[in-house]
């Protein structure tokens, strides 16, 4: 399974703030915000693999466990991306690995 893969002009990269040894959340992910900026940090990483940031997001399709997290969630997605323009955007409720509330894939362009 791949988290970034790049097909010419854009890369696709996911994350979600999740130990692979032991499939739960990462200890610095204890809150939304921080579980937010912990997947954003992972997706950034990625995307400089590529030549690529945050800013050269067009997309994104972000999963939350739970639609009580979406406040927060938005908080701290708008401050990634602060002070914009935004990416397009959707948002979903669904089951998500281990015991991670939030998962983002983004589409960036070149």
């Amino acid at each position: 399974m791949s988290t970034a893969v790049a097909k010419s002009p854009f890369v696709y990269a996911s994350s979600l703030a999740i130990d692979v040894a032991t499939m739960k959340l990462v200890p610095e992910a204890d809150t939304i915000a921080d579980e937010t900026r912990v997947v954003f940090e992972r997706i950034a990483a990625r995307l400089a693999q590529s030549g690529l940031t945050l800013r050269d997001v067009v997309k994104t399709t972000c999963y939350l466990s739970d639609a009580s997290h979406l406040e927060e969630f938005v908080e701290a997605y708008e401050a990634v991306f602060a002070p914009g323009p935004y990416p397009v955007s959707g948002t979903l409720v669904l089951g998500i690995a281990g015991n991670c509330r939030v998962q983002v894939e983004v589409v960036a362009a070149s």
